[in-house]
């Protein structure tokens, strides 16, 4: 009995507003042998705190999280996750804020749904591959009350649309779960990509992320000039 894990996290903030982030990203990792990914990480973990070789962050933390950890500890995860010979797969969907309809700045579930929609599709092609029984989704945040029903609603009905195996969601504190590290990473990696043009992380880990895009790209209208 197999099951598809899907872990999901999102960078930049859902301010649209000439002063909130240029993008908003989800990223997925979806795989059926997370410990596949969660043993190297946990080994590099144990490998760096002698002599506090993973630094100031870790020290405080435990965990690892790519925006905060120092370049060399960064080195050490993205090696890692190229060399993992489990299967999984990355699917990242970006969007461009000031090109979104004014309607999804006061429906964040309908914004989620449309980028949802985008990357599961392809999360899902495992299903077929590998016969599996479950979906479970696991999203890299605990979030407040509000955004959890925001996307349990939308995620759930997505479930619903594709799929006719049982499902389960959760949402857990990123600091917890490995994977969810793992998928920190890969988004930071993209997110990177697209704000800076920054490609330096992004080229490390781009054989592993399938799908990479900007659902407005053909959007010729933009709402508002960012400062």
């Amino acid at each position: 009995m197999k099951t598809l894990y899907i872990f999901i996290d999102e960078s930049g903030n859902f301010d649209f507003s000439p002063t909130g982030t240029k993008y908003f990203v989800l990223t997925a990792l979806s795989t059926t042998k997370p410990f596949g990914i969660g043993s190297p990480l946990l080994k590099l973990r144990y490998e760096l705190l002698p002599n506090y070789a993973c630094g100031p962050k870790m020290e405080e933390s435990g965990y690892f999280h790519a925006s905060e950890d120092k370049q060399e500890v960064r080195n050490h995860v993205f090696q890692i996750l190229t060399n993992i010979d489990h299967n999984f797969r990355v699917d990242a969907v970006v969007a461009q804020k000031n090109k979104a309809n004014p309607k999804f700045h006061l429906q964040p579930v309908e914004l989620y749904k449309k980028m949802g929609e985008a990357f599961l599709k392809y999360a899902f092609t495992q299903l077929s591959k590998s016969e599996c029984e479950h979906v479970v989704l696991v999203f890299s945040s605990i979030f407040d009350k509000k955004k959890r029903g925001i996307l349990k609603q939308a995620f759930k009905s997505l479930i619903k649309e594709r799929v006719s195996t049982s499902f389960a969601l959760y949402f857990h504190d990123s600091k917890f779960d490995l994977c969810n590290q793992a998928v920190d990473y890969f988004g930071w990696a993209v997110y990177r990509l697209w704000d800076s043009k920054d490609h330096r992380s992004y080229n490390l880990v781009k054989k592993q992320i399938k799908s990479n895009f900007d659902i407005f790209r053909k959007g010729q209208i933009e709402y508002y000039k960012y400062k």
